[in-house]
């Protein structure tokens, strides 16, 4: 489930005045414990100890709504002050006939939730596995049309009819039935480490270009404005192909050798402009950057009409990167 799905299933039955943006802050001051050591203490005093207090209540909506990614820093500081019996008292003070349609609305989408028949503590073990989910870059939601049960857990071929992938709900779209996917991964304010290799890849290219003296991660706010925004971009173009990545493997059977498929030949695309002779790596990097845009392979993701655009295409190098089939330096040069 995704994280709006239950907000906006508790905001809808919860007899509140708050605003949205209002009830987002409520969800998160009650899944935490109230502060306890003194540095605790003075973010309270100083409305920083719900970290998203201090974000503007147009960007709280949005959040709500799903329209942006929660921060993966944020939801972690959250995770690590959870309290499960606040949150489960905060939802039992709901009315008994609120609470009822709680559980009904939220079983139309996971049937066998509650299975204690205690609904304060199972919605508080759901926000919190959503929470993970969202840290993890794994959040989606089930499977909400009354034919899903004809879907299988994991799609063995993409089916006969039309499928495309609709970037105004987020849903995958079969005939008539609708999968959600992960939700775009927002790249983190540190750098992760799942991002040293093609980090350091794009460093070194930085580096070349400039000339003078070896560029570190410590390095990146002194840079010049194209490289600085060039590297935001990577970033995000990388994630992005994470995310179709994770997809493919988790939504597939087979979902290994598909994704597989898809980085293999997209390394057959590039190639021959990634081995061109180039002044420096930077150059090598725009130069395939701007030849990968107009790849098409005959993986199953290609086969969705709307879901890889350019950023998946570009991230995707990064990903060939990690796996130590691509360097924009080449040290023979």
């Amino acid at each position: 489930m995704l994280f709006s799905e239950f907000a906006n299933i508790l905001f809808k039955h919860s007899d509140t005045t708050y605003k949205p943006h209002e009830f987002f802050l409520s969800l998160f001051d009650n899944i935490m414990r109230d502060p306890k050591s003194p540095e605790e203490i003075k973010l309270s005093e100083e409305n920083k100890y719900n970290p998203f207090d201090s974000l503007a209540p147009d960007s709280l909506d949005r959040f709500f709504k799903g329209t942006l990614p929660l921060s993966k820093r944020n939801v972690h500081k959250i995770i690590s002050r959870k309290d499960t019996d606040k949150f489960a008292n905060y939802i039992n003070e709901y009315n008994d006939h609120n609470q009822i349609a709680i559980e009904e609305e939220i079983k139309t989408m996971i049937p066998d939730f509650n299975p204690d028949d205690v609904l304060g503590y199972a919605c508080a073990d759901l926000f919190l596995q959503i929470l993970d989910d969202i840290y993890e870059g794994r959040e989606s939601s089930s499977i909400v049309t009354p034919n899903s049960s004809t879907l299988p857990t994991k799609l063995t071929a993409l089916p006969t009819q039309t499928i495309y992938y609709d970037e105004s709900d987020g849903k995958l779209h079969i005939g008539d039935v609708e999968i959600s996917i992960p939700k775009e991964i927002e790249p983190p304010q540190d750098i992760a480490p799942e991002e040293e290799i093609y980090v350091r890849e794009l460093l070194a290219a930085y580096t070349e270009a400039i000339g003078s003296g070896e560029i570190t991660k410590n390095d990146l706010d002194s840079l010049h404005m194209k490289y600085k925004r060039n590297f935001s971009d990577q970033r995000i173009n990388f994630y992005s192909a994470v995310r179709i990545d994770r997809f493919i493997r988790e939504s597939f059977d087979k979902g290994e050798e598909h994704a597989k498929k898809w980085k293999s030949e997209t390394h057959d695309y590039i190639k021959d402009t990634l081995w061109d002779d180039y002044d420096d790596g930077y150059k090598r990097l725009l130069a395939v950057m701007k030849k990968v845009v107009d790849c098409s392979t005959t993986a199953v993701v290609d086969n969705i009409q709307n879901l890889v655009g350019p950023k998946e295409k570009k991230g995707t190098c990064h990903l060939l990167v990690n796996d130590g089939c691509i360097r924009w330096v080449d040290e023979d040069e």
